[in-house]
């Protein structure tokens, strides 16, 4: 778990938590327009928990997920919909890239473009593409090893 993610679980727990006591009742999701996508009464919350780039939210008649990127804000309410209290915007950080790597492709989720570049660990630059427009990257010219890739402003290790 992320630095970012320990620190936006460590303060949803703290607002769970004072949020009883300042007689806050609901906890309510946002997307990306602004619009409530979810609320939940506090009392039928059992735990808020993060895994792998989405809030899990269980209660005792099951759990809701939802990716971290299709959440602008998370408020905590009397009503459900008014009067919000905290959490107005979830960190940009919790919103970086991520990569998964396949044999032959790496597959970039939360960027839909920008700047890319891959690096050999001798420091040689082995692709760039200032303009990248989405889409997996191909690594099957690649030989086998550890690279470096930038997507935008974050870096990652990678194994071919």
């Amino acid at each position: 778990m992320t630095k970012s993610y320990k620190s936006l679980l460590a303060l949803l727990m703290m607002m769970l938590c004072s949020g009883a006591a300042m007689a806050q009742s609901y906890m309510t999701f946002y997307d990306n327009e602004g619009k409530p996508k979810k609320s939940w009464s506090l009392l039928d919350v059992g735990k808020v928990t993060f895994d792998q780039g989405n809030i899990v939210v269980t209660q005792s008649t099951g759990t809701y997920s939802v990716s971290l990127n299709d959440v602008l804000s998370i408020k905590f309410t009397d009503t459900g919909d008014q009067h919000e209290t905290a959490v107005e915007k979830i960190s940009d950080d919790a919103a970086q890239p991520r990569i998964a790597t396949g044999e032959n492709s790496i597959h970039v989720m939360g960027a839909t473009s920008g700047q890319i570049t891959i690096w050999a660990m001798t420091g040689q630059l082995i692709y760039s593409n200032r303009d990248w427009r989405g889409g997996d990257i191909d690594i099957s010219h690649l030989d086998r090893g550890i690279y470096i890739i930038s997507i935008n402003n974050s870096t990652f290790k990678f194994k071919k």
